[in-house]
């Protein structure tokens, strides 16, 4: 009840490993005050209901930091669009104006990343990005449909500690501001 926060946006970090060094980088006092959250994966529904919660208080802007695999794609579209096992109870569950900050298939290129830092997919992986291309939602997003269709055609996929290969702290210090402050989500 009553929240109070000068936050100006949320972060949905989906690995606790980056949340936490997103901490020991002080990124949320660095860059601008922030509410970070981690499901550690795939999110329990307290944590869901939290984001549902702060959403519904502070109505400022939630993104999602995730891996660039499939794996990544399906935990933010829980916190988006709700599981596929509880879909009788999304509204209460979900924020549809979560927007995808990173890591995206289109960040690997853009950066030069190399394939030798990538990972392949394997065939479970290929079938969970099949799966989620089918989804309704996803003919309503054009430029996540256009991503996903990026790393089909790849077949690699990435963590977000990929980023460490540019150097140690450029997830904190250049990716998420820039990507913050220059508007790089979708």
């Amino acid at each position: 009840k009553d929240l109070i926060s000068h936050a100006k946006f949320m972060l949905i970090v989906e690995k606790d490993a980056t949340f936490q060094r997103l901490l020991d980088d002080d990124f949320c006092n660095k860059l601008s005050p922030c509410i970070m959250i981690t499901g550690r994966g795939v999110p329990d529904l307290n944590t869901r209901l939290l984001v549902r919660k702060l959403w519904d208080a502070f109505q400022i802007p939630i993104f999602t930091l995730m891996d660039a695999d499939p794996h990544g794609v399906e935990i933010m579209c829980i916190y988006k669009y709700g599981s596929l096992s509880m879909s009788f109870e999304a509204h209460h569950l979900t924020v549809p104006s979560i927007k995808w900050l990173g890591l995206l298939p289109s960040d690997l290129k853009r950066l030069n990343i190399r394939k030798d830092a990538l990972i392949p997919f394997t065939k479970q992986d290929q079938n969970k990005l099949a799966s989620i291309q089918k989804r309704p939602y996803i003919a309503c997003q054009p430029m996540w449909k256009k991503e996903l269709e990026m790393m089909a055609a790849s077949k690699l996929k990435a963590e977000i500690q990929v980023l460490t290969s540019i150097s140690s702290d450029y997830l904190s210090r250049v990716y998420l501001p820039n990507k913050l402050q220059f508007g790089g989500w979708l």
